[in-house]
């Protein structure tokens, strides 16, 4: 008899053990992405400084106030794509606001006698993700 008890405990205790565990299935975090191409004559500034605004509808007040905006770009033919960062002596940096962002392209010290080469052709990919806002 004792053997038939400690049979059930052991059981019992094994599906409560095993039942406890849950599985937690994450869904995917929707994104958006889009690929602009320009060229060289599109950029607008000066010598050290040069600019690019893109207009992207789908950048919201959402995705400004609560979601992701990541911009990468390929000055290949969109073999590779780069962070923004410095790069060939040109410091990269972007800034969005609702329905637009410009990328800027410039001599990291804006010195006068420095001038900022930019891409013949470049490609720039803006993705939107959308984000969950904790206060």
């Amino acid at each position: 008899m004792k053997k038939i008890l400690l049979a059930i405990f052991i059981g019992t205790a094994t599906l409560a053990a095993t039942s406890s565990c849950t599985k937690e299935y994450y869904d995917t975090v929707p994104s958006i992405t889009m690929v602009y191409e320009r060229t060289a004559d599109q950029w607008e500034g000066t010598d050290n400084q040069a600019y690019l605004t893109l207009s992207v509808p789908e950048l919201t007040e959402y995705y400004v106030q609560q979601g992701v905006v990541n911009i990468a770009y390929s000055d290949d033919g969109e073999r590779t794509y780069k962070s923004i960062g410095t790069q060939q002596g040109a410091a990269y940096t972007f800034e969005y606001r609702v329905g637009s962002v410009t990328i800027k392209a410039e001599d990291p010290i804006l010195g006068s006698d420095i001038f900022v080469e930019v891409p013949e052709r470049i490609f720039i990919k803006v993705t939107l993700t959308d984000a969950d806002f904790v206060n």
